[in-house]
């Protein structure tokens, strides 16, 4: 089915059967941004926990746009793409602690009646593809007006697509500047809640060798990043270098689970395995992993997806041994080796924001906007204001003024806790 909305857009949902690739649409063509690389879509095609579709977007008889929608049919999806489970989930994404009073006992009295709402509420698609990216790549030539006008058009495409798939919530997701106010006002006008979902972190680097990066740094950070070089050094380890698709070996697979387990994340032994496969298979000449090594044994490591320019963290894991080795490597040592291999931006993605700013990542703000059919939607909006000024409060600590999206902004209504509603 193609759908015309107001504009000059037309779209579809492309058939199961079709995979967008780099021969057909240039915008998959080794860009940018490694979640726009048609390798790293079929990576999302190869998860059993969502359905995987593309949507298409036409100007003019023309491709201009492609789109990643997952399609969760019920609760059990991952997390940062489930939008019933990302509202309300404390975390990353929420932190419920950082409200003022009220808001908390508000909060926790929402929360618990979320386990009832929440089946009401799938199935479930997202706008987003894996790597906490929106997942739209656009043609190449575009200019960034006529790619804000794309975002701008796809909360009502998306809406469109989540009738065909008769889906009763849905989600565009982790989108930042310049798109995120073009997207607001067209989502806010059809009915979507804006949501801050956190900031991506990016390390800029300018220096092109390790002395002039060391050189560049503020006294302060300077004597940080010598101390914890130096624990580093002193505690035995060092820092081994792979890429290739060898480079994840049965070492990194038992890191892995491990850190899994330790954080309670879903999947043992099986579910790493087969998430390294399609990497290796799908993406491996990309890869690149540091690790950490001690008299031999790798007792922690960083996976990262390289582009011509940039590195993109995947994952990490780190062994009840390695204490001491976490920042070393993912911040200094993995900025050692780009400075000296001609990247010029490591992308953390988010989260540890503490750990990212105070190491010199820009933490740029990222926006979603939900819309749920089911019942008590008027539940999961209020969560949603909730925890965006949750999340909002947690980077004004950084000086980060990161308000939502113009048009979004409402002020949850204050009921007291088991009020009548």
């Amino acid at each position: 089915m193609t759908w015309t909305p107001d504009g000059p857009y037309t779209a579809r949902l492309l058939s199961p059967s079709s995979r967008p690739s780099a021969r057909d649409f240039a915008g998959l063509d080794a860009p940018d941004l490694v979640w726009d690389d048609a390798r790293w879509w079929r990576i999302t095609e190869r998860t059993d926990l969502h359905e995987v579709h593309h949507l298409e977007v036409r100007e003019n008889e023309r491709t201009v746009a492609l789109a990643t929608l997952l399609l969760t049919p019920k609760a059990g999806g991952l997390l940062f793409y489930d939008p019933p489970r990302l509202v309300g989930t404390a975390g990353a994404m929420a932190e419920p602690e950082l409200l003022e009073p009220a808001d908390q006992l508000r909060w926790h009295s929402l929360t618990g009646a979320l386990p009832d709402a929440r089946p009401d509420h799938y199935p479930s698609l997202a706008l987003a593809t894996f790597g906490s990216h929106h997942g739209v790549a656009h043609a190449p030539g575009r200019t960034p007006e006529e790619r804000r006008a794309v975002m701008a058009a796809l909360p009502g495409l998306l809406q469109q697509a989540a009738t065909e798939l008769d889906c009763r919530s849905v989600a565009l997701l982790y989108v930042g500047e310049p798109d995120a106010d073009a997207v607001d006002r067209a989502a806010t006008g059809a009915g979507y809640t804006a949501a801050l979902m956190g900031a991506e972190g990016i390390h800029r680097l300018t220096a092109t060798d390790w002395e002039g990066y060391v050189a560049g740094l503020t006294s302060r950070r300077r004597t940080r990043l010598r101390k914890e070089l130096k624990d580093y050094a002193t505690a035995g380890f060092r820092t081994v270098v792979r890429s290739g698709p060898d480079a994840i070996d049965d070492d990194v697979v038992a890191l892995q689970v491990a850190h899994r387990a330790k954080y309670g994340l879903p999947g043992g032994a099986e579910r790493v395995r087969r998430d390294f496969d399609a990497i290796r298979e799908e993406i491996g000449d990309s890869c690149l992993v540091l690790g950490a090594e001690r008299d031999g044994d790798l007792l922690g490591f960083v996976l990262y997806l390289r582009t011509r320019e940039a590195l993109f963290a995947r994952t990490a894991g780190f062994s009840p041994e390695a204490q001491g080795c976490y920042l070393a490597l993912t911040y200094h040592e993995t900025v050692r080796w780009a400075v000296g291999n001609g990247v010029s931006r490591i992308h953390y993605g988010l989260a540890a924001y503490e750990a990212k700013h105070s190491r010199g990542c820009e933490l740029l703000p990222r926006w979603g906007w939900f819309a749920f059919q089911g019942g008590e939607a008027d539940i999961f909006r209020e969560l949603l204001d909730l925890q965006s000024h949750s999340i909002e409060r947690r980077l004004e600590r950084f000086g980060i003024p990161a308000a939502p999206a113009v048009g979004s902004r409402r002020t949850p209504p204050r009921t007291p806790p088991g009020a009548a509603r």
